[in-house]
């Protein structure tokens, strides 16, 4: 009786701290918004709108491929200030929910749009996926803002047809909107054990660089339009 009443305890203290972690990632991330802000009244602005692949769930802000993307264009001399207003755990309705406040909040002239992992990885219907990403393109658009869409996969094991429309659900959105598209964040990154965290899922502190060279001609292309 003891020994189950012990291992009960054990269950809910490590469900806390899980969910403690979680919280505390969260508003890690949106630390690293606010610690921005003071830079952002005259430099446009760079807004990675994503889940914890943006978020960069298990790394270190400072090692994540945003904050390797406001460096290089530091080093560039290119001033724009970016802005990580990602959260691990989002899904594309999630993210639809929060938008029209953060563009209100932060006005930025490009959003990188990272969303649709989670709904892969829930099954979610690729149709919702694709109603609330296109949604999101045209809040965006009506805010004057350029966009960087990233496309997702999903592994075979959900089906052939699922993981096809569900990666199709991208070029036919860039297309549609005519918006800029990086077909896969995770090329050379998601089959690599060497580049991903022991829960088989989120990049390491290793992908983070392979990430940003991924995005980084799709972006580099509308920096000088604005």
């Amino acid at each position: 009786m003891i020994f189950f009443h012990l291992l009960l305890k054990f269950k809910l203290l490590r469900f806390k701290l899980l969910r403690f972690k979680r919280l505390t990632l969260s508003l890690i991330s949106l630390c690293f918004v606010a610690c921005s802000l003071p830079v952002l009244a005259d430099n446009p602005k760079i807004l990675v709108y994503g889940d914890s692949l943006s978020a960069v769930y298990g790394v270190a802000q400072a090692q994540g491929w945003p904050a390797l993307l406001q460096n290089k264009l530091n080093e560039k001399n290119q001033r724009y200030d970016v802005i990580n207003a990602s959260i691990s755990g989002e899904t594309t309705s999630g993210g639809l929910s929060r938008l029209a406040t953060t563009l209100v909040e932060f006005k930025p002239n490009i959003i990188i749009l990272e969303l649709g992992a989670n709904d892969g990885l829930r099954g979610l219907p690729v149709q919702e996926m694709a109603k609330n990403l296109d949604a999101m393109i045209m809040l965006s658009k009506k805010n004057k803002a350029q966009i960087v869409l990233i496309g997702m996969r999903i592994p075979p094991n959900y089906g052939p047809k699922y993981s096809s429309e569900f990666r199709q659900t991208y070029t036919k959105l860039s297309q549609q909107h005519k918006v800029t598209l990086v077909p896969f964040m995770l090329e050379n990154v998601a089959t690599n054990p060497k580049f991903t965290q022991d829960d088989g899922l989120h990049p390491n502190s290793l992908a983070q660089p392979l990430i940003l060279e991924n995005i980084w001609p799709k972006l580099h292309g509308l920096l000088n339009s604005i």
